[in-house]
């Protein structure tokens, strides 16, 4: 575990400052969903509504229209996180759950990630809306109890061993994909990202 949750080096994940640029948040391999009312996504092989996935519809409503990045952890990958973009970061919410097998034999016995712990956050950014940053597994996250101001590029926390999942959701023409990205979602590809990769522009919230 030592080893799984260790720190790089400062300048081995660079990462774009410019305002449009959406920055990748991890190592991962990304797929990029669209989000609409009562449409379902899949992850880890199983189909959500946005709603089961937050256990609360409000909140869900707001996405709506909107995109959902999710951003898949290999063993292989670095298995820490950051934030996209400045802004200011609320408290953290905790859906507890049961931690399963990421196993896809498992899947046909049990919802893999709906059973999962997970928390997320909401980050009024200064360049995409507000964004919803979601983590699954066994998650060490800073600061989580205090609403506070964050940098891009700042480290927002860290899976220990078990950690698999990292989904960012985008309101409404707030975050655009890139091209390649969307078109190989579409036919069920991932797209292998590393953390500071740009992966999106900003558009017109």
């Amino acid at each position: 575990n030592d080893f799984f949750v260790r720190k790089l080096k400062m300048d081995a994940r660079p990462f774009s400052n410019a305002p449009q640029d959406f920055i990748s948040p991890c190592d991962a391999r990304l797929t990029v969903y669209p989000i609409h009312e009562n449409g379902k996504f899949e992850i880890k092989n199983t189909e959500y509504t946005l709603e089961q996935l937050l256990r609360d519809r409000k909140l869900a409503k707001r996405y709506e229209g909107g995109t959902l990045f999710l951003f898949r952890l290999s063993v292989d990958d670095y298995h820490r996180y950051l934030f996209v973009d400045d802004g200011v970061c609320s408290t953290e919410r905790r859906i507890e759950g049961v931690l399963h097998t990421v196993n896809p034999a498992a899947n046909d016995f049990c919802p893999i990630y709906k059973e999962n712990t997970r928390t997320y956050t909401l980050l009024q950014s200064a360049n995409f809306g507000t964004l919803l940053q979601m983590m699954v597994g066994k998650i060490v996250n800073e600061n989580a109890g205090a609403a506070r101001r964050v940098q891009r590029g700042e480290e927002k926390g860290y899976f220990a061993f078990g950690g698999s999942t990292v989904i960012v959701l985008a309101q409404k023409g707030s975050a655009v994909p890139e091209k390649r990205i969307w078109n190989y979602s579409r036919l069920g590809i991932e797209t292998r990202v590393r953390q500071g990769e740009t992966v999106g522009t900003a558009g017109r919230t």
